[in-house]
């Protein structure tokens, strides 16, 4: 019996230090699995902003090309309601076929809004049947043509505004929350 208790003595010591090391990697597994949740959570959530990111940008874009399209169909009926800049009187004759330039002021869209045409409500409903916070905007200006551009021709540049549901702008008209997309078309005829 004596050869017994010595071979399971040495097992209870063997058994011992075991413990030990099955406790830490099992520590270390268990930081590893942890981090990777973590990340796997991380990774989730910046994927979510991203495509809600996406989705607000969208929505503003689609609203900047209704406005333009109301313009642009405004401007093609000759619609008399729709507020149009004429070219400068006092711009220089050689500066013809040069682009406006009233549209890339902050001030012309919100000072006293006599510059710029908003999209009628009743045009604005989104598919879930909402309004936008703010309208969408849009500025039809006067262009003079190139002298080689069939001077004859009016042509006319519409650059449109659309706004997030989230926008919301300081005094001077820079951005504080939200996103706008603006866009641009020429008309010739």
């Amino acid at each position: 019996m004596t050869q017994l208790q010595v071979h399971t003595s040495y097992q209870a010591a063997a058994a011992a230090k075991q413990r030990g090391i099955v406790l830490l990697l099992v520590l270390i597994i268990l930081v590893v699995l942890s981090g990777a949740a973590i990340w796997a959570a991380k990774a989730s959530i910046s994927s979510e902003q991203v495509g809600n990111n996406f989705r607000i940008s969208a929505s503003a874009t689609e609203l900047a090309e209704l406005a333009l399209r109301y313009c642009e169909n405004g401007v093609l009926s000759n619609d008399a309601i729709l507020i149009r800049l004429p070219f400068p009187a006092t711009a220089n004759p050689a500066t013809s076929g040069t682009l406006p330039s009233a549209w890339n002021t902050l001030s012309n869209w919100n000072a006293t809004r006599n510059q710029v045409n908003v999209v009628p409500a009743g045009l604005l409903q989104d598919a879930l049947g909402r309004e936008p916070f703010r309208a969408p905007e849009c500025m039809i200006e006067e262009m003079r043509l190139a002298s080689g551009d069939m001077q004859g021709l009016q042509a006319f540049l519409i650059t449109a505004r659309g706004f997030s549901q989230d926008y919301v702008e300081a005094n001077n008209g820079s951005i504080t929350s939200g996103s706008d997309a603006w866009v641009q078309t020429m008309i010739r005829f």
